[in-house]
């Protein structure tokens, strides 16, 4: 009569790390913030290697709902972060993070819909227009944009999980 003992799962530290700075790099980084105008592609492939990097590393099975967290988490602390890093270069530098990418998707719209050229203008406007952010209003901010994140990385670690079954399913079959 012994007690059976369940191995404990290896961190999710690492891989979490790992997601989050692929997704403040997509979001800070001149012109690779358009990867995100693509249905949340770079949040989306944030999770996905946040998850990939678990897997691989650690060599265990993960379910599609412990993926989703993962890559959850992994979004969110991204998007908290890059909401921080981008307050944080336009405090010290005086650069927004993602307005060159803007500016070319407004500049892109205005060729094809001149009509609404005034609105796009007054858009890049407020974007360039130096903001006064308090503490509280920065916290929030990180908060609300780390929930808005999370789903979609999540669904980037099920789907990393999707295709690592499928592959190991293809390769099992041949």
């Amino acid at each position: 009569m012994g007690i059976d003992v369940i191995p404990a799962r290896p961190s999710k530290t690492t891989s979490i790390v790992l997601g989050a700075a692929l997704l403040l790099l997509m979001n800070t980084v001149p012109y690779l913030a358009l990867i995100n105008a693509f249905l949340f592609a770079g949040i989306i492939l944030s999770g996905a290697v946040a998850t990939w990097f678990y897997i691989m590393r650690h060599q265990v099975r993960l379910g599609y709902a412990e993926a989703f967290v993962l890559g959850g988490v992994s979004g969110f602390f991204g998007g908290a972060l890059s909401v921080l890093a981008g307050f944080l270069l336009e405090t010290w530098f005086g650069y927004v993070p993602g307005l060159e990418s803007l500016r070319l998707l407004a500049n892109w719209a205005i060729s094809m819909d001149s009509g609404n050229a005034e609105t796009f203008r007054q858009m890049l406007a407020l974007m360039s227009a130096p903001k006064d952010i308090s503490l509280v209003d920065l916290m929030i901010s990180m908060f609300f944009t780390g929930i808005f994140y999370a789903p979609f990385s999540g669904i980037g670690g099920r789907l990393a999980v999707f295709i690592l079954k499928r592959k190991a399913k293809k390769s099992v079959n041949t």
